[in-house]
Order: structure tokens, then C-alpha cells, then sequence
């Protein structure tokens, strides 16, 4: 069809040369003679049109006049158009459909241009950086690109999906490290965060940016646990309904280990796992009121060996004797009223999901707290930034790595109940490897109301079958982030939900059919055209999509792509700040005690 299409131009183009200078030629007769004197004989038209000097005259340009002006403007116009036709055909039959979105018969979805995505995310530079529209640029805070504006009309939540070698760390979470100072450097107020960091390369390459720009830098470090502070969750538990709160998140999260190497257990015993881990928080809050150095989780794992609690007549005066009462008393009531045999059960459970706690790294790490989470958030000198070191390879530690996390993100309420349900500073959390920290408890319903009290997550995954494994209401969690962006996607799961959430697009297909009839017939080709849907990106083309560029799925804009803008560390001349070694840090000491934690106020 390409070659038959081309035939027929080539065909009419040589007709068009031969035909214009013969016109021309008569146009100079007829102008020269005022159209009275011309002689139009049989023979004429046949000398200047089979005349040869009238075609040498006209291609070797020996006279360029209006006439011959108007000659090769009509041959260079069928030139631009049979060009211009070809190439339509040929990318026509190339593809074999081409988009017609503004149709709309079967869908409308498509890619939002270059100047939809100016209009909707360059005009303010506060908020999450996100990309530009030109490839291989390098990173610089403050440099013309899209962002999320903290001030827009939709909320601050993102969702992240980037497989390995997508470059999540290089051109997600550096840049916006960098960024965010940058962003508020001329306001009244700072921005707080709180990172996730595996394998703790952020920390080291962002620490002396953010000292050299106001922040006080803390680290909880579960890699070596031996750098940096100490957060201990029981300082910041205020009322009884914390005691379950904060036992449902270490037990769940142990339970979603498990389930990783396909460990199932009955939820009864996980239930009474959690009412006694409860009441033992409880009693250990309650005893020691004034010996804050044993309201710890390593003290509880010394009280579950005890006599007092695995032998049932010391048991059931445990807590009458040490008068404690409440959520607790009644948690442990619920454990009293088991067999014999079901308690020990019990207790074996928990003393063994505890066991972490006998690490001596970890109980130092927990045992007392001198990192302030109580002002992120509020009015200060200084912004704080907070990194929480995971290993990448190993989720031993992520119950408590969990139950840290829950810690800050409830304390970061009660911070903002006390300033008008809303924070003073901002607050970005930027949560990469999020399948790492195990299930946030009631994350779903904080996700409702982050906005309104300026904290901001950005919840970064490797797949979304890892966000549908850890949390049973998935797709809650992702319709409450207006952000979803896909950085690299190599599962079918996230490719094909990808695409169905970029939506359908009408599109007009052609087909050929062909026709032979008699021996020395020419074959007859018909083309047909027809309207049907595809989605913008089928599953298989968003696993081969570009590993420079991520798409962006926003409610109330068509779907966006950028390029990804990597902070190139590895490139000297590039860096924002020298590297910072673990060794700068201070080393883990135990001691006993609190730094001003929210029960001290109390």
C-alpha cells in the first residue's frame, strides 16, 4: 500500500513537470500578445508543449518571471503535500490506529501536554519536588520543574511504586531532601521531616545539606544499633487506649513477618497476645511512676518470666497488689480467665515475639528516648529531621521499627491537637521501602485527615502486591493520596492496575483487504476504518516504558509523564554537600530516664 501510494504521487508529479512549463510558456505568449494576436493553430499547443527549449528555458531558470514564479510555486506545493501524505500513510500503516481521544466514542483518557502540565504544576515551587520536562537535567534546588504545591487544591499524600533500579533514592527522595529547606527558606516557618533510610546512604548524603541549613539531624539506627538516639514508645503512651493501640501494631507487625515465610497463625492467639502485652505495658507505667529507666519493653520481657505471672496463684494478685487498674487490669482479667494450658501458650507467644528485646542493641536503642518528637511540628529555632536506618535485606527489626513509626505519627496528633488540630511546621515523611516498616495500624484513617492537621507522607513501594500484602483496605489507601506515581513497574499486578487507572482512549484502526480476479488482473486494496478503545498504556508497554521518564496519575488532570532529575552524588562537581560518615555520629548510651517526653508534661 506504501508503494502503490507513493506510485501515484510519483505519477501525478511527473504530469505537474511536464504540464508546468508549457503553461508558463503560454502565459508569457498570451500576457505578450494581450491575448488578440495569439495564435492558438492545431500546432500550437503541440510545439511548447513538446518543444524542448521551452523545458530547458524553465529548468535552467533562464528567465524568472511571474509566470515562472507561479510554476515552481505549484510544483513545490505538490511536492510539500505528496510528501506530507506519504508520511501520514506511512505512520498510519505503521501503528495501524491512530488516537482519536476528542472522538471520545470509547473513552477519552490521554496523556496531558507539555502546557497542561506548566499551567498545573510550575508555577509554585513549595511541596514535593516531582520532575521536568527535559531530559538528563541535573538536580538543583529551586530549578524549573513540576511540583506539588503545598498550597493546591488537592492533597499532599503520594503514593510511589518504583521496582528496583528505578531510581527511587536518586531521583525521588534526594532531590526532595534538598528541596524541601530550599522551599521554605524565606518563611516564617520551617519544614520538619522524618526519613526512612535502608541502608542509611540518604543520611550520608544529605546531613551536612540540612545542618548547613538550620536543621538538627537525629538518627535511630537499626542497621548497626550502635549511632545516633533513643526513642522509647512508652514514654509517649498518655491514655489506656494507646496500651492496645500500641500492642495491636508490634504484634501485628510481627505476624506480617511471619506471613512473609508463610507462617500462618490462629488470630485467637494473636488477640491475646496483644491484651497481655497491654496490661503489661500498662503495669510497668503504673509501678513505675517514678522510675521512668523500667517503663521499658525490656523490663516487660523480665515480667513475662516471672512468677508472678506464668504461676496462677501469684497471678491473679499481680495487679491487686500493685494497684493497677483500667485497660490494663481488664486485659489482664481476659488472660486470668484462660486454662492453664492456654496461658502458658500465651506467654510462651509473647516472651517469643518479644525475644528482640534481649538484643542489646535494641534495648538500648529503646530504653529511654533523647530524641524530641514532641516538637516536630511545633514552633521552634531550629527544623528537625529525623532518620530512621533500615536494613534493606533483613526485617527482623521492623515490629519495632513499626511501633516507633506509629509512635511519631500519634504523637505528631496530639502536637497538632494542642496548636488548633493543626501544626505549626509542616511535617513531609518520606517512607521508602514502606513494605519494610510491616502495617501501620488505622493508617487508612489517618490518610483522611493528614492534610488538614500539614502532614505530608510520601509512602514509597516497590510494587503494589506489596502494599495489597500488608494492608487488607489497599485500595483505600491509594484513593486517599491524589498522587500515584509510577516509577518502574515489572509485576504484572502493578503493570496491569496501572493501566486500568490511566484510563481507556478511542482509536481509529485500519485494515487492508485485498482483491484478485482474472489471471492478469491488478490486485484492488481496500483500507477500512473503524473506531474502537485501548487503554493509553496496555500492561506489557508499561513494563517497557522509559526508565527515564515516570507517570503521574492525579484526580481533576489527564495523566502526566516527566522526566526524572537524579541528584548525581557519584558526580563531585554535581554534589550539594561532602558525604557525612556514620562515625561523626554520636554512639548509643544506656541510660535511664526521658527527654521531655509528653508524660513529663503531663
Amino acid at each position: 500500500m506504501i508503494k502503490k501510494s507513493s506510485t501515484i504521487y510519483l505519477i501525478g508529479l511527473t504530469i505537474i513537470l511536464i504540464f508546468i512549463p508549457g503553461l508558463v510558456k503560454f502565459i508569457r505568449d498570451a500576457v505578450a500578445a494581450r491575448f488578440a494576436t495569439l495564435d492558438l493553430g492545431s500546432g500550437y499547443f503541440k510545439d511548447i508543449f513538446f518543444d524542448s527549449k521551452v523545458f530547458f528555458n524553465f529548468y535552467l531558470f533562464k528567465s524568472l518571471d511571474p509566470p515562472a514564479i507561479v510554476g515552481w510555486s505549484i510544483i513545490g506545493l505538490y511536492v510539500i503535500f505528496a510528501i506530507f501524505r506519504i508520511f501520514d500513510f506511512i505512520k498510519d500503516n505503521r501503528s495501524t490506529y491512530k488516537q482519536t481521544d476528542k472522538y471520545g466514542s470509547h473513552g477519552s483518557s490521554r496523556f496531558a501536554t507539555n502546557r497542561e502540565i506548566i499551567n498545573k504544576f510550575f508555577k509554585d515551587k513549595t511541596g514535593w519536588f516531582l520532575g521536568t520536562l527535559k531530559p538528563k537535567n541535573i538536580f538543583k534546588p529551586g530549578m524549573a520543574g513540576g511540583y506539588l504545591p503545598e498550597q493546591g487544591d488537592l492533597n499532599m499524600q503520594i503514593t510511589v511504586v518504583g521496582s528496583p533500579g528505578s531510581y527511587k533514592t536518586t531521583a525521588f527522595v534526594l532531590p526532595n531532601i534538598f528541596h524541601i529547606p530550599y522551599a521554605y527558606k524565606n518563611m516564617d516557618r520551617s519544614a520538619d521531616m522524618i526519613i526512612t533510610d535502608p541502608k542509611s546512604e540518604v543520611y550520608r548524603h544529605t546531613a551536612n545539606y540540612l545542618e548547613q541549613n538550620g536543621y538538627d539531624v537525629y538518627v535511630l539506627d537499626f542497621i548497626n544499633l550502635k549511632y545516633g538516639n533513643r526513642l522509647n514508645p512508652i514514654n509517649y503512651i498518655s491514655h489506656d487506649k494507646e496500651l492496645m493501640e500500641i500492642a495491636e501494631g508490634y504484634i501485628s507487625s510481627v505476624e506480617t513477618s511471619k506471613s512473609e515465610k508463610n507462617i500462618k497463625g490462629d488470630p485467637f492467639w494473636s488477640d491475646a497476645e496483644c491484651q497481655l502485652l497491654a496490661a503489661l505495658i500498662g503495669y510497668v507505667l503504673h509501678v513505675n511512676k517514678d522510675d521512668k529507666a523500667k517503663q521499658t519493653f525490656s523490663e516487660i520481657a523480665k515480667i513475662l518470666s516471672s512468677e508472678d505471672v506464668y504461676k496462677d496463684e501469684y497471678a491473679r494478685e499481680f495487679f491487686k497488689v500493685s494497684g493497677v487498674g483500667g485497660t490494663a487490669l481488664q486485659c489482664w482479667n481476659n488472660f486470668l480467665m484462660s486454662t492453664d494450658k492456654t496461658r502458658a501458650n500465651i506467654l510462651i507467644g509473647l516472651a517469643t515475639k518479644l525475644k528482640l528485646f534481649a538484643i542489646s542493641g535494641i534495648s538500648t536503642l529503646t530504653d529511654t528516648t533523647d530524641v524530641p518528637i514532641e516538637m516536630i511540628g511545633q514552633k521552634k529555632d531550629r527544623p528537625i529531621a529525623l532518620f530512621i536506618f533500615m536494613p534493606d535485606s533483613d526485617r527482623t527489626y521492623t515490629p519495632v521499627i513499626n511501633m516507633l513509626i506509629s509512635t511519631i505519627l500519634k504523637q505528631l496528633y496530639k502536637t497538632a491537637y494542642k496548636n488548633g488540630n493543626i501544626l505549626y511546621s509542616p511535617t513531609y515523611l518520606i517512607l521508602e521501602e514502606m513494605a519494610n516498616i510491616g502495617r501501620l495500624e488505622n493508617i487508612q484513617e489517618m490518610l483522611g485527615t493528614m492534610r488538614g492537621r500539614k502532614i505530608y507522607p510520601m509512602m514509597i513501594w516497590q510494587s503494589l502486591s506489596q502494599l495489597k500484602d500488608r494492608y487488607r483496605g489497599w485500595e483505600d489507601i491509594i484513593s486517599m493520596t491524589d498522587t500515584l506515581i509510577f516509577l518502574g513497574i515489572n509485576d504484572r499486578f502493578t503493570a496491569e492496575y496501572a493501566s486500568s487507572i490511566l484510563g481507556r482512549t478511542t482509536i481509529q484502526t485500519f485494515g487492508t483487504s485485498r482483491k484478485e480476479s482474472g489471471l492478469f488482473a491488478n490486485d484492488v486494496n481496500n483500507i477500512s476504518e473503524n473506531f474502537t478503545s485501548r487503554p493509553i498504556l496496555t500492561p506489557d508497554e508499561i513494563k517497557r516504558f522509559s526508565n527515564n521518564k515516570l507517570i503521574l496519575s492525579q484526580r481533576s488532570i489527564h495523566p502526566s509523564i516527566l522526566f526524572k532529575t537524579q541528584y548525581r552524588f557519584w558526580k563531585e562537581k554535581e554534589r550539594l554537600c561532602m558525604p557525612k560518615a556514620l562515625s561523626e555520629l554520636p554512639l548509643l548510651q544506656k541510660t535511664g530516664g526521658s527527654f521531655n517526653s509528653y508524660q513529663d508534661e503531663k
